[in-house]
């Protein structure tokens, strides 16, 4: 009975299409498996959109396969939630994800801080918010904030910030660079007479891989290793000793290389002997706060809330950004060039600021005041030939002072807020200033809509194809497959 079970031919091509079938079935889910993982290590994914919004620039994927160190990326929120706001988060989180396709040393993890409190406990020293990415490379830590992977833009009519376009590309890829960067410089905030509460700045420097030192110059030298100093705001004028130090270390033995970062305010006193030391440098203090009549240009419906403009555009490119330069002083340029030393406005107000001297009576008249675009911002630089000051192609050595008019534009809600670019800002200066390649520059991606277009032939060719041709072949194969069954 068994032998004619066996030679029943029906049986036999049942029992032949069921292996068949279920050979063809675990096919498809090992195929489904190895190209799951497939895709999360190599770009095997098509993006068909107009901009490639969703792909990694050229000069991207060229930096990432040089990368020799393991970077860790991390996105503190789950990978659904991150992308769910609208296009543009779901066009950041898919960007973020394509990192590790590039470079297997790179690793890309969502975490769920509410899930994860060890993780936030570990990093509780970082200014960290849902949405966030930090990047970790050994010891080395940066944080990149969610409105870092967007240009943003202000309707002054209605107040509402919106999302102008795409930077998620530029701002990973600088991260990157900078926690796998060996350079990292030192930068140390002074200390003079300051009530002026530096910490938001100090905590800035540290999340872009700046070594940050705290000194009291009234009582230490000026770290020798430190490439930039920082003085906020010294209610008290400087002694004659510290105003040395402060030569000193822009001499730095006459090798110069050095930079003093001043910010001012308008709530100072008068402060000759430091104002001297700053008039050396081709850069004037007044004794007056900047007053902004045109209200199209202030935030928080204050004059003394003014919205600077950029110089020079090498700095930072997205000028349309806005930086505020609150409670600003008063300052002018001395001079252009004088005794090695050249003078440069990188910010200024706009040409409808006046200056409203600070010790001006109750009934002065704001509209007879001085109507000037003031600096907001001034770098000078002291040269010194490296060599034969004949020679052709001598290379220069530099130190610089540059006096930022408001100290309070470093307060916390600027440097880490998404309106404001003062902390972005910041940050890119010192680069220039220390010669610190980090900012990488590619061009931003705006989500706008597009249609697929095709000619009147196409649209034919594919109707045909999927309406006529591929069920006629279809149609045919089942024919001769039928007809060879037919006859055996």
């Amino acid at each position: 009975m068994l032998s004619n079970i066996l030679k029943n031919r029906r049986l036999r091509m049942g029992s032949f299409a069921t292996a068949l079938t279920v050979v063809f079935i675990a096919v498809l889910i090992i195929l489904n498996m190895i190209v799951s993982a497939i895709s999360e290590r190599f770009p095997v994914q098509l993006d068909l959109t107009t901009g490639k919004i969703y792909e990694l620039s050229d000069e991207t994927i060229e930096y990432l396969r040089t990368v020799e160190k393991d970077v860790n990326i991390y996105v503190l929120a789950t990978e659904d939630s991150f992308g769910s706001p609208n296009e543009y988060y779901l066009q950041a989180c898919e960007t973020i994800k394509k990192f590790p396709q590039y470079n297997s040393r790179i690793k890309v993890q969502f975490i769920d801080l509410a899930k994860d409190p060890a993780f936030e406990s570990k990093y509780s020293s970082y200014s960290m918010g849902t949405r966030d990415i930090l990047l970790e490379c050994g010891s080395k830590v940066q944080v990149v904030k969610t409105s870092d992977l967007f240009n943003l833009e202000n309707d002054s009519s209605t107040g509402y910030t919106y999302i102008r376009s795409s930077r998620t590309d530029e701002a990973i890829t600088s991260a990157i660079m900078n926690v796998t960067s060996d350079y990292t410089p030192k930068i140390a905030i002074l200390s003079a007479h300051s009530s002026f509460d530096a910490s938001a700045f100090s905590s800035l420097l540290s999340q872009n891989n700046f070594e940050v030192v705290t000194q009291d110059l009234l009582l230490e030298e000026i770290d020798p290793e430190a490439e930039a100093a920082v003085l906020f705001a010294p209610s008290e004028d400087l002694d004659e000793a510290q105003l040395d130090k402060l030569d000193e270390f822009l001499d730095n033995g006459g090798q110069k290389g050095k930079t003093l970062l001043y910010f001012a305010s308008a709530n100072q006193s008068q402060l000759p002997n430091l104002e001297a030391f700053l008039s050396e440098w081709g850069i004037v203090m007044e004794d007056a706060t900047l007053y902004e009549t045109n209200y199209s240009r202030i935030y928080n419906y204050s004059p003394y809330y003014s919205i600077v403009d950029f110089v020079n555009t090498e700095i930072y490119e997205d000028t349309s950004a806005y930086l505020l330069m609150p409670n600003a002083r008063v300052m002018d340029t001395a001079y252009t060039e004088r005794d090695s030393r050249t003078v440069e406005v990188l910010l200024k107000f706009g040409s409808t600021a006046k200056a409203l001297p600070n010790d001006a009576a109750e009934d002065f008249d704001i509209e007879s005041a001085e109507t000037y675009a003031f600096p907001a911002l001034i770098q000078s630089t002291l040269q010194k030939s490296a060599g034969n000051a004949n020679a052709t192609g001598t290379a220069m050595l530099e130190s610089h002072v540059v006096v930022s008019s408001s100290a309070m534009s470093c307060e916390s809600s600027l440097l880490n807020g998404s309106t404001f670019v003062n902390g972005k800002y910041y940050i890119a200066l010192l680069n220039s200033l220390l010669g610190r390649e980090s900012n990488f520059s590619i061009t931003a991606k705006t989500l706008d809509t597009t249609t697929l277009t095709m000619t009147n032939f196409q649209i034919l060719s594919i109707g045909a194809a999927f309406a006529i041709i591929i069920p006629l072949v279809i149609l045919i194969v089942g024919v001769v497959v039928w007809l060879r069954r037919r006859h055996k």
